[in-house]
């Protein structure tokens, strides 16, 4: 199956939160062909999550969230988005407030957190050492 381009994509996103009431902008332009997305999806509060398509163990197509949930300001997310420009040139920023709070895309943002391993945490609790 062919896959969208970055650019076309970007454009896509931003239409979409535009209509939907809310703010997009394109806060640094990629490769428009090979690049890849990045998204800095800021709520009413002040709170920045970043997220990055991503591909789940069953092959479907989503976003996963980079970091914690809510960054405590916009510096630290500012910070994260220079390292992963520094990474991928290629990358594109989009910047998106939308009207309602959440992620505002209709793609799942896939679950990255690994399950609890039952015999691990056995394991750890029987070799921690005693406190006297």
């Amino acid at each position: 199956m062919a896959r969208l381009t970055a650019g076309l994509r970007a454009r896509a996103i931003l239409r979409l939160i535009e209509t939907g009431g809310g703010f997009a902008a394109v806060v640094r332009r990629g490769d428009e062909t090979a690049g890849d997305l990045l998204l800095r999806v800021r709520d009413s509060s002040g709170t920045v999550d970043l997220y990055a398509p991503a591909t789940g163990l069953d092959g479907s197509a989503g976003w996963m969230r980079l970091g914690r949930p809510g960054f405590a300001d916009a510096a630290a997310a500012d910070a994260a988005v220079a390292r992963a420009v520094t990474r991928d040139p290629d990358l594109w920023v989009l910047d998106l407030e939308p009207a309602r709070p959440g992620f505002p895309l209709d793609e799942p943002v896939l679950d990255t957190t690994p399950e609890p391993d039952p015999t691990r945490a056995s394991a750890e609790a029987l070799f921690r050492p005693k406190r006297p």
